[in-house]
């Protein structure tokens, strides 16, 4: 059944890839989310070493792009995706020259230099243990989130767009209650570098991942589960030309590509009620704790795409699928009707309101007459008391106040928000499926 399940998840992505390939066979403009290796070989006098063989292979898909040194012993391989790679560099007269473990990363660009050593092509050496390559050529300023704390950081509700705050220089400015992934104004609002909050661009594999709403404000149109993520990048000072879409940041995601080797994960996070405590709000106003809760299920695969006897992706074709599931039930802070009446002003009796001032005297509407001492004003005659008398009081209106409910706290001193109910449950579902497709051509430049 495996198998039989694995092959049908294959065959339904290449349907999905070449659809896809067929109504969109344009080239869509998006910031390079892609990565560039570079470097210069020279022999052990520090001579250039011109026409050298350089193989960049990707460690977890098995792609390997080939180029060679120019007459001035430099190379350069873009268009990378992010991952793990190793560098190998032959030329006559050469020992082989290897180097494991180069970390590529969202947009970077790489300077591999190698100093190769007289020797014959079948010796070798390996270099596993030389400081991280740089990103020497970009000024923009931030903060990268890796793979592995992407997966272990505590997220709130799987809520990716938390690692934002991560980065010097980022400050949230929103409804910290608002933090889910449904809700897409709040989760991104950050103010970066002192930008406004929701003014910072979102990229998802290069791509703008933004909606415009609320005044212009940027807020995340896509949110996808951390589970799927490969790395966060988020650029605090951006001075590329390629970022001119934003006023503050630029925050990048790059998804994970499917591998050589089929794989999948699958998860539950569960949140029960009888372990929360009662709402800020609910205490209050001396409201018991509502039912909550908050179940975020999900899974993941991702491998070649094989399709028996007529195709084999590896180190070629891959994809990745991933599904999050969202139930969530906490309680409402404030409800569609947080004022009503009380018992006494539904029988007309506004007289607590006259206690806390006299800006709070209601007038006769019947009693309206011009003023006789300004011209163009008019004055009418309060009621006694703040009182309304019965007979004054509509009886349809007054009919109809008997389903307004009855307050539930005593609220303001002006019997304002006196019917806010925190035990009134909200409950949302939210579902998300994500796939990618990586087809990768044996390159050589």
């Amino acid at each position: 059944m495996k198998a039989k399940s694995v092959r049908a998840s294959s065959l339904i992505v290449v349907a999905v890839f070449l659809a896809t390939a067929l109504v969109s066979p344009m080239t869509l403009r998006a910031q390079e989310a892609r990565g560039t290796i570079t470097g210069n070989v020279k022999d052990p006098n520090k001579g250039i070493v011109p026409g050298a063989s350089v193989k960049i292979t990707n460690v977890a898909m098995g792609t390997t792009v080939s180029v060679s040194t120019n007459d001035a012993g430099f190379f350069q391989a873009p268009y990378l995706l992010p991952g793990t790679y190793q560098v190998v560099i032959e030329s006559t007269g050469f020992k082989r020259y290897v180097r494991d473990g180069v970390e590529l990363r969202i947009g970077d660009t790489l300077a591999i230099d190698a100093q190769l050593e007289v020797g014959t092509v079948d010796q070798e050496i390996t270099i596993t243990g030389e400081a991280p390559a740089l990103d020497s050529t970009s000024g923009s300023m931030g903060q990268t989130v890796d793979s592995r704390r992407v997966a272990e950081l505590p997220l709130v509700h799987g809520d990716p767009y938390t690692m934002i705050g991560l980065a010097p220089g980022v400050t949230f400015a929103r409804d910290q209650r608002l933090d889910r992934p449904f809700e897409p104004t709040h989760i991104v609002g950050f103010t970066i570098d002192g930008t406004r909050a929701n003014r910072s661009d979102l990229t998802i594999d290069g791509a703008p991942s933004t909606a415009r709403a609320n005044g212009n404000e940027v807020i995340a149109s896509y949110v996808p589960p951390t589970d799927i993520i490969q790395e966060f990048k988020i650029q605090t000072a951006t001075y590329d030309a390629q970022f001119g879409n934003t006023e503050g940041g630029v925050t990048s995601i790059g998804i994970k590509s499917g591998t050589n080797s089929l794989h999948g994960t699958g998860y539950i996070f569960l949140e029960p009620g009888s372990l929360t405590a009662n709402d800020f709000f609910g205490n209050l106003r001396g409201q018991p704790r509502p039912e909550t809760y908050s179940n975020r299920p999900g899974l993941s695969i991702g491998g070649p795409v094989i399709i028996p006897k007529l195709y084999d992706g590896r180190n070629r074709t891959f994809f990745l699928w991933g599904f999050e599931d969202i139930h969530d039930s906490r309680p409402r802070y404030d409800s569609t009707s947080p004022s009503v009446p009380t018992a006494a002003m539904k029988n007309g009796d506004f007289s607590a309101l006259l206690a806390l001032g006299p800006q709070y005297q209601i007038y006769n509407p019947f009693t309206r007459r011009r003023d006789p001492a300004r011209s163009g004003h008019f004055i009418e005659d309060p009621f006694q008391g703040n009182i309304i008398p019965s007979n004054l009081i509509n009886p349809v209106s007054k009919s109809l106040l008997q389903y307004f409910p009855a307050p539930l706290s005593a609220g303001t001193t002006e019997s304002l928000n006196n019917n806010a109910d925190s035990t009134l449950p909200e409950r949302a579902k939210y579902n998300t499926n994500t796939i990618r497709i990586d087809h990768v051509k044996r390159t050589v430049a």
